[in-house]
């Protein structure tokens, strides 16, 4: 069959389904072209927060929508706090939570020379499974009375598995304690112990892991003002440790910990921060089984600065580098064995895990506003490991830009890569040499009620070997090549409905250009066609759905027999419905369907598609959700799938297998405030899941015995805060 044709049998079912299409009905609609292909109609304003601006903030942010949500959610934080806080801190928005949850306990965050407080947090959850449950206890005490203060974090985690009917437990117990006296406002003087365990045991197994660490150490803490612009911090922590690993091995010795932070800004022109951290331990260390001590020494430092030039100007430049540094060492023992008279003689020794981590990128900023910039950046990097070497190199520029009321993006991205696989036993021995390029172009405007997007991309990989050991076997030496284009179209006719229109065409070749695989070079056509659309019926009640057809047609130049056309249909239906503010209803329904074939070359001379199987597939679930209070919510989600497996066998279609599968999970879900300080929330449920399966051979069905469980499963957390 011509390939025109076939493109044109994969576009009947969208052609049938924009002649049927549904009676206007609502969605929502983006005020900005730019974002108006955003899923804006999951947002909701919970706990507080108002997730309004979410994309354009993101996109501002140079992060993704939901990391920023996730964010907000995780420190209760909304956008413009975010920002704030990102700024006057000078540090990337996803640092400002841990730095701040850090900083807590510092001594020297508080600026009050004499205070007294008395923080108490503890929390519990029990989390259970059909195979496996889980209790966490979790306690942070943090006391201060003038200039003394008192730090103290507990955390204990029981993990007890079931598998092959055997219970595996899982204990880790850590607890962390600070004391110390505040001298100023920027020095502070203390001591920390840290006592960690971990065991498990599986009775399967000869032994059981464990290990035991304890540390006491010195602390010492400060902050300085250089000058104007210019301020630090330096922490030092150094003192005793004792690490003993069943069956690896003892360590015991002196231990200490470094790290440091210089900020200097001028203006709004000039940021700079350099930030430092140097681990090392100086240790005698042994086997647990051995007797002879070995001096060993384990070496990390990190170092890491970024340099910002004309921050709030329509042009600017930042300036990130990092490097790292570790090394660590363990006992080995080995055994050699001397003839004729089979002497024995054990040798001891230490081996060395070396890294080394080398990293550097430069982006120019040149902006007009949130609408008009174009941002080139650079970045270089190399590394090194047991297995070899790493170098990267590459170069991006972005760009945006509006003109004549399009929305234009553009990217382009240039990378190299060589990569020293040095010989090992699992093999190695070879130099790979790899580069990738890609471009990508996205136009965006409005019509009146329709919204348009044209996405074009254009991608090339090139890998290239060498081999520098006689026994190796490098990859074979190819190309990877990938282009598409996708059209997208939103139409809003009314308040009430929303529908969007897409389609997208793809090509991607594997290009192997050794003889030796050259029978596996392919050819991909990708045809995919989406059609959505959201309709309020009713107050209260919105249906939604979503069509898609695609079409993969895979050619093998050099293998034809192996030519093959895969096919999918797949349809989603859902109806959500407000009943009451408090009772939700949420039915779902999906059915695909996807045939598979290749093509077979008869006598006069034209290929011919035979389908070689056919899987279909439907589903049925349901959500409904109660809540008679703010503080507990009943939900109820039955859910039944259904799947069929036909092959074809000379020509002849037999259906293969039939899976018909049930599942029933009933929940209550727990925000119960106790007291003033405390709060338990949590969900408890039952899951009763039934499955059969039916096999044909020869057209005879063969049905399986039925597989059914029913468990209870849930969360509860319990915290409290004095």
């Amino acid at each position: 069959m011509p390939r025109h044709f076939r493109v044109l049998l994969a576009l009947v079912p969208i052609v049938c389904s924009l002649l049927f299409q549904a009676l206007p009905g609502s969605a929502q609609q983006a005020g900005s072209s730019r974002y108006a292909f955003s899923d804006t109609t999951l947002l909701r304003d919970t706990l507080g927060l108002d997730f309004g601006r979410l994309f354009p903030s993101a996109d501002s942010l140079q992060v993704t929508p939901d990391s920023l949500r996730a964010w907000m959610i995780r420190w209760r934080w909304d956008i413009p706090r975010l920002v704030f806080l990102a700024d006057s801190l000078g540090m990337p928005v996803d640092s400002v939570g841990p730095v701040l949850w850090r900083e807590r306990y510092n001594p020297l965050s508080n600026s009050a020379q004499v205070q007294t407080r008395n923080d108490f947090r503890y929390s519990s959850s029990y989390d259970v499974s059909k195979t496996s449950s889980t209790w966490t206890n979790l306690s942070l005490y943090n006391a201060q009375h003038g200039p003394y203060y008192l730090n103290q974090t507990t955390n204990i985690e029981l993990i007890r598995s079931k598998s092959a009917g055997r219970i595996i437990p899982q204990q880790t117990r850590e607890s962390t304690t600070e004391v110390g006296s505040r001298f100023s406002k920027t020095f502070s003087l203390g001591g920390q112990a840290r006592l960690y365990r971990f065991n498990t045991r599986d009775p399967g197994a000869p032994t059981g892991t464990a290990e035991t660490l304890n540390e006491f150490q010195f602390s010492a803490r400060s902050k300085q003002k250089v000058m104007r612009g210019i301020s630090s911090e330096l922490n030092l922590l150094a003192g005793y440790l004792d690490d003993e690993k069943t069956a690896t091995e003892l360590k015991r010795g002196a231990t200490g910990k470094l790290d440091g932070r210089i900020r200097a800004q001028r203006g709004q022109w000039f940021s700079h921060d350099l930030s430092g951290q140097v681990n090392g331990n100086m240790a005698r260390t042994r086997r647990p089984e051995e007797t002879v001590d070995l001096n060993s020494r384990d070496l990390s430092s990190n170092l890491r600065g970024t340099l910002q030039l004309f921050n709030s100007s329509p042009y600017g430049m930042n300036l990130g580098w990092s490097t790292r540094r570790t090394r660590v060492e363990s006992p080995f023992t080995t055994v050699q064995v001397f003839t004729p008279y089979y002497d024995t003689l054990k040798v001891y020794g230490l081996t060395q895990v070396k890294t080394a981590n080398d990293a550097a990128d430069a982006t120019i900023r040149l902006r007009r506003d949130s609408d008009r910039y174009l941002n080139l950046s650079g970045t270089i990097g190399k590394s090194k490991t047991q297995s070899g070497t790493r170098a990267d190199q590459g170069a991006r520029a972005t760009l945006r830009w509006m003109l004549l009321s399009w929305a234009l993006d553009g990217n382009y991205s240039d990378t190299h890569t060589r990569a020293d696989f040095t010989r090992q036993r699992g093999g190695g021995g070879y130099v790979e040499r790899s580069a990738s390029r890609s471009a990508q172009a996205q136009a965006t405007r409005s019509f009146g009620r329709i919204t348009t997007k044209l996405t074009t991309d254009i991608s090339l990989g090139r890998y290239r070997y060498t081999a520098t050991a006689d026994s190796a076997t490098p990859p074979a030496t190819r190309d990877s090549y990938r282009q598409s284009y996708r059209v997208d179209g939103i139409y809003t006719p009314s308040q009430k409905l929303t529908t969007n229109l897409a389609l997208e065409v793809s090509l991607t070749s594997a290009i192997n250009l050794e003889r030796r695989a050259s029978s596996s070079n392919s050819d991909t056509r990708t045809y995919r066609g989406t059609w959505v659309w959201n309709y309020r019926l009713m107050r209260g009640l919105t249906a939604t759905q979503t069509n898609s057809i695609s079409a993969d047609y895979q050619f093998y130049p050099f293998n034809s027999t192996r030519n093959q056309l895969s096919l999918g249909y797949s349809t989603e239906t859902r109806l959500a419905a407000v009943v009451t503010p408090r009772f939700n209803i949420d039915l779902r329904h999906t059915a695909s369907e996807q045939p598979r074939g290749s093509y077979t070359v008869f006598a006069d001379g034209n290929e011919y598609l035979q389908l070689s199987d056919d899987n279909k597939s439907f589903g049925l679930s349901t959500s409904i959700s109660y809540r008679p209070s703010n503080a507990l919510a009943i939900v109820l989600t039955p859910d039944y799938t259904a799947n069929e497996r036909s092959g074809t066998t000379n020509g002849v279609e037999t259906k293969q297998r039939d899976d018909r599968r049930v599942n029933m999970t009933g929940s209550m879900q727990l925000d119960l405030p106790i007291s003033s300080k405390g709060r338990l929330t949590g969900r408890i449920g039952r899951t009763y899941s039934d499955q059969r399966s039916t096999s044909y051979t020869s057209g005879v069905g063969t049905l399986s015995p039925r597989a059914e469980s029913d468990f209870w499963n849930g969360r509860l957390e319990m915290t409290w805060a004095l």
